[in-house]
Parts: C-alpha cells; structure tokens; sequence
C-alpha cells in the first residue's frame, strides 16, 4: 500500500502572489565582506613573500673548480622547494581574485 505524496511529483504549486511577497534572500551590499577582502589581501601579500623565499631556497648554485684555474659554475633546482613556491604563489593568487569578489559584493546595493 503507498500512500499520496503531499504534492505533484513534478513539485510544488506556487500562486503569483507568493512570487510577489516573497521575502528577500541575503542581500548583496554586506560591508563585513570588506573586512573578509582586507585579510585576504594580507594573507595574499604573505603567501607571495613565502613564495619568493621558497623559490630562492629552490635554487642553489655551486662553484666547482675548473681545468688551469677556471671556475665552472652549476646551478641546482631543488624540485620541493620550487613546488611549495609554486603552490604558495597559486594559493595567493586565488585569494586575490576571491579578494576582488568579496570587495565587488560589499559595495554592491541591492536593486529594488
């Protein structure tokens, strides 16, 4: 034995009037999302100074010494190092980009 759904299967019935008076979802003009952009930023500018000293701990450079004298010189990338700088960089640069978002819908005012 089943028993009826409480509506249609293909869902629930709404009059125009419930469109019409419907309450408002969360508005877009929200001043604390400023705040959230501000920490973003630095959290971002951050990210990029880690990022810069991953890469130069990634790189180092070693001095061997050569046929009558000469110096050769040999450059070695440290795969770890230049990932985590890469990675830090990345992480930095989608927090800019959802910075720039947070400050768009803090400034935003709703439509009436």
């Amino acid at each position: 034995m089943t028993t009826p759904e409480p509506w249609p299967a293909d869902g629930p019935k709404f009059s125009a009037e419930t469109f019409e008076h419907r309450e408002p979802r969360g508005g877009a003009h929200q001043p604390w999302r400023a705040a959230v952009a501000g920490i973003e930023l630095v959290v971002a500018v951050a990210l990029v100074v880690v990022g810069w000293w991953a890469w130069r701990n990634g790189t180092v450079t070693i001095y061997l010494p050569g046929p009558e004298g000469a110096i050769d010189v040999v450059t070695r990338s440290i795969g770890s190092w230049l990932a985590s700088a890469v990675a830090a960089v990345t992480v930095a640069g989608l927090l800019l980009l959802d910075a720039v978002r947070q400050v768009v819908l803090a400034l935003r005012t709703r439509r009436r």
